[in-house]
């Protein structure tokens, strides 16, 4: 326990000290900030990222092939993210961008294991699993804590299955971004002083997609538990999906900015900012809760956790889709 703690408390304390002091120099050298605020907290994570995962890699005193492999690609990500927080790039250059990191982590065996899939199959449903989850986080981030919010919940999520199916590898990746998104969030919550930026989400996105990809869920009694990652992230993915109906039944870009998104239309029916996210957080913490408890019930308790968030989606759409959002 001693030493789950010393990563947690190396993990938040750098987390907070970088990102306060990046956001210093970017306030002082004004770069990296918009209206004001400023845009480092994913350099910030990152940063505290790579030193508490080493630690973590010291403490345990474990080889960490995985830890490095998912480490390096995801500050790969992170670059790319923070280019296009100095220069905007076009969605072309975005996908070609992920497709490579996307690719990169295939490269290293960091894929999905789908029994009758094969390598190709499993390797196409992990590539777009990459890029759908981190654009996932990367659309989620438009109110203050939101996407850290969520990330810190689903990544509390992983860190309980890599406890309770034991890997040390993802128990120590899982501890160290709860910490240092919860370091980020003392300075994101509205209203929030620092913003995470394209590289914080991106980041963000990709660490949590990664860790899923090498987490191990079902078993022979419980193959739905293979579903376990899809519901604890279900808030990001419902998001990106809803906003997609939304804007094709207003016969207008998926992705153009607009008040589409959950948050958006929980906001537009007279919640505050504050109640906004609290609302979202909980949404996120049933699904994340839902997941967990799916991969350790029986197939009958696992069908009935599917079909009750099938179920409950499907109200919450039909709620959402009647609020006006003045468009």
């Amino acid at each position: 326990m001693l030493k789950y703690l010393i990563i947690f408390s190396g993990a938040l304390i750098s987390s907070m000290l970088c990102i306060f002091l990046m956001a210093r120099v970017s306030l002082k050298y004004k770069i990296l900030y918009a209206r004001g605020i400023s845009l480092v907290g994913g350099l910030g994570i990152g940063a505290a990222f790579v030193f508490s995962s080493c630690l973590g890699v010291y403490v345990f005193g474990i080889l960490g092939t995985k830890i490095l492999a998912v480490l390096g690609v995801s500050l790969l990500m992170l670059f790319f993210g923070l280019v296009d927080d100095l220069k905007e790039l076009s969605i072309l250059q975005k996908f070609l961008a992920q497709s490579f990191c996307a690719a990169l982590l295939i490269s290293l065996g960091i894929m999905t294991d789908i029994m009758y899939l094969g390598f190709w199959g499993n390797a196409v449903v992990t590539f777009f699993w990459i890029l759908g989850i981190t654009n996932a986080f990367n659309l989620l981030d438009i109110m203050d804590g939101l996407a850290a919010g969520a990330a810190l919940i689903v990544s509390s999520a992983l860190l309980v299955i890599a406890i309770l199916n034991p890997d040390l590898n993802m128990q120590i990746l899982s501890l160290t971004l709860c910490a240092v998104t919860f370091g980020f969030l003392v300075f994101n919550l509205p209203p929030a002083g620092i913003y995470l930026g394209n590289s914080g989400s991106h980041f963000l996105g990709f660490m949590i997609c990664a860790i899923a990809l090498v987490l191990r869920y079902a078993s022979k009694d419980n193959v739905l538990a293979l579903l376990s990652p899809i519901i604890i992230l279900w808030l990001p993915i419902a998001d990106t999906l809803l906003l997609i109906i939304f804007r094709i039944i207003k016969k207008k870009m998926p992705f153009k900015k607009s008040n589409d998104h959950i948050a958006f239309r929980i906001r537009l029916s007279a919640a505050s900012p504050i109640k906004t996210i609290l609302v979202m957080f909980l949404l996120c913490f049933i699904f994340s809760l839902a997941g967990v408890i799916l991969t350790k019930v029986s197939i009958f308790w696992a069908t009935s956790i599917i079909i009750a968030i099938f179920l409950f989606s499907i109200v919450l759409f039909w709620k959402l889709i009647k609020i006006d959002t003045h468009e």
